[in-house]
């Protein structure tokens, strides 16, 4: 059983003047991520595997000297960012390397080089030199679940192009922008070479779900998450995860009820405040 955990961006100290508004529910500080790798001591971080991915599953325990033989077993912990920000390169990453450790860096192609604050293509460059994994996390942020099939699919194959390119690795994962999809676009997504998708499902991944079609489940890391919290999260603690799911069935259906658009509104609004 392994836990997936979800961060975007990072910051140092108090600063978080690199992060807008309404990400910054989202943004973890550099010594709370440090906290949080400190938590992970015990247990196997790494990446994980599937039958259409080149990447072996395997995990190491945070701090652990590389073998030679790689683990076969799926690692407890699995590190994933969304959308590509520039603390990936400067926190983030420097943080994983000084302790042999990769992770998922899921990145929107229209933000690098364009929008302030997010990584360049030469910093992705070197993040994947380094062992991270890049994949996609679209090209506009748009959610998949308001797009037409042929607009679902450019932006699948336009993101995959310009990262592979740009990387200088092949691009076979994807996360999606808030967690939204339609069946159509897990079929697209196959078809167009994506070996491993990634939700916002609240949950465990077992092995099983490792060549499912459906999305593998995250743990989303928030700013107010505690490390209390964190080290529930990573423990797979029941009572946890059977609250948390009841709130998520809850915000889905106020999704639902409200659509895309005006439930986003209303989470900038809030988070502006």
């Amino acid at each position: 059983m392994t836990i997936v955990l979800m961060y975007h961006a990072l910051y140092k100290g108090n600063d978080t003047s690199r992060i807008d508004a309404e990400d910054l529910p989202y943004a973890v500080s550099e010594e709370t991520f440090v906290a949080h790798l400190d938590a992970m001591q015990k247990q196997r971080v790494g990446l994980l595997g599937d039958t259409n991915s080149p990447h072996e599953t395997q995990g190491k325990r945070v701090g652990a000297v590389a073998s030679s033989v790689p683990e076969t077993t799926s690692p407890d912990i699995v590190i994933t960012f969304d959308d590509g920000h520039v603390s990936n390169f400067d926190i983030a990453m420097p943080l994983l390397a000084e302790r042999g450790l990769q992770a998922y860096l899921f990145v929107t192609s229209d933000f690098v080089g364009k929008r302030s604050h997010f990584c360049s293509a030469a910093q992705l460059k070197e993040m994947a030199k380094a062992g991270m994994i890049i994949g996609s996390h679209g090209v506009t942020h748009r959610f998949f679940d308001d797009l037409s099939d042929a607009e679902a699919e450019r932006e699948l194959v336009q993101s995959r192009d310009q990262l592979s390119e740009q990387c200088g690795t092949l691009v076979q994962s994807i996360s999606f922008p808030g967690g939204r999809y339609t069946q159509k676009t897990l079929e697209i997504c196959r078809k167009t070479g994506y070996g491993q998708l990634f939700g916002s499902g609240l949950g465990s991944v077992k092995e099983a779900d490792l060549t499912a079609l459906q999305p593998l489940n995250r743990v989303a890391i928030r700013r107010s998450t505690s490390l209390t919290e964190f080290n529930k999260m990573i423990s797979v603690d029941p009572l946890y995860f059977t609250t948390e799911k009841t709130k998520q069935r809850g915000k889905l259906l106020i999704k639902r009820i409200l659509g895309n658009r005006l439930y986003h509104g209303l989470y900038k609004s809030i988070s502006a405040r």
